[in-house]
């Protein structure tokens, strides 16, 4: 079956079928010919298409069956139908025509194949309560094709979902499958040659991805309400045990992978409940990284699974954390130990990481004073295991020197590990979190995570 066949397949029984962008009409030609659609508008902003559509309809005798109208999306459209029929064309057109009539839409069945930005369909669509029914992958003339359905209906979704679809996730047909295995190959032929660091990691972030989707983790995704943000537990069954919830790095940009699944599965071996929290999916301004970290606390501190919350974090994941566990009255939750490692703690512009603010908050001045934590630092903070290089090339050590300074003025317990060597993002400092770099595997470093779990000891045990 080839892509046009899918589309008039997907339009099975209907009574009128709309398509938008119709083209050349092959598909609602085929919808009524093939499978049982009793009438269509085949509808088109420029007339060369439509007057093709007509030709067509005319050459199979279904003229009487199709009405034309020329109009900008289904603005011109008055007549009623059940099912639309929209492809061919890149996601941010489609949901611009969809916008411009969602009173039109509603009620109705859609099938779309997006060109490219199918995220942002699945999203407004499922934002104006549409749920994807059905998805299919398909190849047709050394092309790759998703189709999506979608009906009318209320679901909740991850962003990881909407991105690369979540009835593609479940099916893993061997097209989808066969796609993203061409695409990491590309993409790790890519990546040797990235020399800046934010790149590579962004790009990074995108292989994890894949990886996902071809070796089928299964881990349940929890979406944090009104974001796209989500979280995924990794729990030893129902044993009662210290719970520690991950903060990964990424400039308040994306969440490092680096710093999630591996240092998830390091704390799960050694006996811990572990959370690792996407809170950059929404690229939304302060406070919403802080209140997604805050509202997968609060869901689990009262858990009768978990007898203590830790918080980790690093980098900019290390400043969300922070922020968090410094003003706990503000966000209603409880963190009783805190990890961190190479944190961004300053917005004093010789010391800061200018990225990690100007993603969070912008050009809000006021903001980024506010959100200098070496300054929020108060008697209530949680104790505080830390570690960092002296030589971070993108955060200076000053940052974790002035948290440590705090923690001095107020006499509170902190255990600090500076290590000679090492630059930014190193997460375990092994092979498992280096991803091939050479450079991100360093043994004296990589000891802060063993020097952790005998603090966490000690301070559990306390």
């Amino acid at each position: 079956m080839d892509r046009i066949d899918l589309l008039a397949s997907l339009a099975k029984d209907s009574n009128v079928l709309v398509d938008v962008g119709c083209d050349h009409g092959y598909s609602l030609i085929k919808a009524i010919k093939y499978y049982n659609v009793n009438n269509a508008i085949a509808i088109d902003i420029n007339e060369g298409p439509l007057n093709n559509c007509k030709k067509n309809a005319l050459k199979y005798g279904l003229n009487d069956k199709i009405k034309f109208i020329l109009s900008d999306g289904f603005l011109g459209l008055n007549e009623e139908f059940d099912t639309a029929i929209i492809s061919g064309m890149g996601g941010i057109l489609i949901k611009d025509i969809l916008e411009k009539s969602l009173d039109k839409i509603k009620n109705h069945k859609l099938i779309i194949e997006a060109n490219s930005d199918s995220y942002l369909v699945r999203k407004f669509l499922v934002n104006n309560n549409f749920i994807i029914s059905d998805e299919y992958s398909i190849v047709d003339d050394n092309k790759y094709y998703e189709i999506m359905v979608f009906e009318p209906g209320n679901l909740e979704y991850v962003s990881f979902e909407l991105k690369y679809g979540p009835v593609l996730l479940s099916k893993k047909e061997d097209t989808f499958i066969n796609e993203y295995k061409k695409r990491l190959k590309s993409l790790e032929e890519y990546l040797p040659n990235i020399k800046d660091t934010i790149l590579k990691d962004e790009k990074l972030v995108l292989r994890n991805d894949y990886l996902k989707i071809i070796h089928g983790d299964n881990t349940k995704m929890y979406p944090i309400p009104n974001t796209d943000n989500y979280y995924r537990c990794y729990f030893h069954d129902d044993k009662r045990l210290p719970l520690i919830i991950i903060s990964a790095g990424g400039g308040y940009k994306y969440t490092s992978p680096r710093e999630s699944e591996p240092v998830q599965k390091f704390y799960f071996d050694n006996g811990y409940n572990v959370i690792i929290v996407n809170y950059r999916e929404s690229l939304d301004f302060y406070p919403v990284p802080q209140e997604s970290l805050a509202y997968v606390i609060k869901r689990y501190q009262n858990d009768r699974r978990v007898s203590k919350i830790i918080g980790l974090g690093f980098s900019a994941g290390g400043h969300n954390i922070l922020e968090v566990a410094l003003h706990q009255d503000l966000y209603k939750c409880k963190i009783d130990l805190l990890m961190l490692g190479y944190p961004v703690v300053t917005s004093d512009n010789r010391y800061w990481h200018k990225g990690s603010f100007d993603n969070l908050i912008g050009n809000n001045d006021k903001l980024l004073k506010r959100l200098s934590l070496e300054n929020e630092v108060n008697e209530n903070a949680p104790d505080l295991f830390l570690w960092g290089t002296l030589t971070d090339e993108s955060v200076p050590v000053e940052n974790s020197l002035l948290l440590l300074e705090a923690y001095k003025k107020y006499n509170l317990s902190i255990e600090y590990h500076l290590f000679p060597i090492g630059g930014h993002g190193l997460s375990l400092a092994n092979e498992t979190t280096s991803l091939g770099d050479k450079k991100k595997e360093l043994p004296i470093v990589s000891q802060w995570k063993e020097l952790s779990l005998n603090w966490l000891k000690l301070k559990i045990n306390e």
